[in-house]
């Protein structure tokens, strides 16, 4: 009888089977062209990292027996596209366990508003290239003798998945997300029930820490201003200004949330861009903000650049980062 599979989110308790899987592949195999153990403090660093993006596990009877995720590309142009890693221990090669995890991804995919989704698979790897065809992905590349491995070279066969034509893709992303400047009290409170789920809910911040001074109502606050995003009327996204300066010569943009259900999408860069646009109006040239170290890349694509030391605010690891806004083309450097 076959044994039961369950796929599921993947959790800081799977680092060590999910090393024992990469890590034997590492030293036997060319799924990955890595050819260095990854250490545990590595893969937690890791799962930290893309904790916002989808890494699912499939779980056997007794153990995890593979995991896949999807990884965001570089470029902030290509935001709507990621690329799809799967690894199965060895033991469990064609069960069936990899298509139940790449058929996974698609659906997590497709949840998260992406809409291209690639694959680079080793060319001897034939039976991971016909799972991928089986489930729509078509063959866009070949790159001869792309990796060195195990003494010899290695082609590699990319391939790609699009997921919605460009009509539906547009009515996917763009259904009514829009960003005002926060005025009432009724919108400061919509406001502040984002941050209370991304900061006290889920990141465990103290409430005593998280609301201040500057989030009293609009009418009587000069030195602040927030911005909200709502989803169809819905709230989903916030962040703020603070425009007395209390970190160098720019503005603070502080408190930036969105709702977990609806990361991965285009809402936190919205909220940034009227932020931004709010600073230069007022007549300043630039912003800058204390980054959380998982996210200093997705503020480093919109041109921030870090400066200073990793330092602990409510326990948790930040960065300073910057950005200098440039003029003469309206727009951020």
């Amino acid at each position: 009888m076959a044994e039961p599979i369950t796929v599921r989110p993947a959790g800081a308790h799977d680092v060590p089977a999910i090393q024992r899987i990469y890590n034997r592949e590492i030293l036997e195999g060319v799924a990955t062209l890595d050819e260095w153990p990854w250490t545990d403090a590595r893969r937690r660093a890791w799962m930290e990292t893309y904790r916002d993006e989808l890494v699912i596990v499939a779980q056997g009877d007794e153990t995890v027996i593979g995991f896949a995720y999807l990884s965001p590309m570089q470029k902030f142009g290509f935001r709507f596209t990621r690329e799809v890693t799967v690894y199965i221990d060895p033991d469990h090669h064609r069960t069936g366990v990899g298509r139940q995890l790449v058929e996974a991804v698609i659906e997590g995919a497709r949840e998260r508003r992406m809409h291209v989704l690639i694959a680079r698979i080793t060319s001897e790897n034939t039976a991971s290239i016909g799972l991928f065809e089986s489930l729509g992905f078509e063959r866009t590349a070949l790159r001869r003798q792309f990796g060195y491995k195990f003494g010899r070279w290695h082609d590699i066969v990319e391939m790609q998945l699009t997921l919605q034509s460009p009509e539906e893709f547009e009515a996917l992303v763009t259904p009514g997300f829009r960003v005002s400047v926060v005025t009432t009290p009724e919108e400061m409170a919509d406001a502040l029930s984002v941050r209370r789920a991304v900061f006290i809910e889920e990141q465990r911040i103290d409430e005593d820490e998280e609301i201040d001074r500057y989030d009293a109502d609009p009418a009587t606050v000069t030195d602040a201003v927030h911005v909200l995003g709502r989803l169809d009327g819905r709230p989903v996204a916030t962040a703020r200004l603070l425009l007395d300066q209390p970190h160098g010569e720019y503005p603070h943009i502080g408190r930036v949330a969105v709702l977990q259900s609806e990361r991965g999408r285009y809402w936190g860069v919205g909220i940034m861009e009227a932020l931004h646009e709010e600073a230069r109006r007022r007549g300043h040239a630039g912003c800058t903000l204390a980054a959380q170290e998982y996210a200093v890349g997705f503020y480093a694509k919109l041109g921030y650049v870090a400066r200073g030391e990793v330092f602990l605010d409510a326990g948790i690891e930040h960065r300073w980062m910057d950005i200098e806004f440039d003029e003469t083309e309206g727009g951020t450097t």
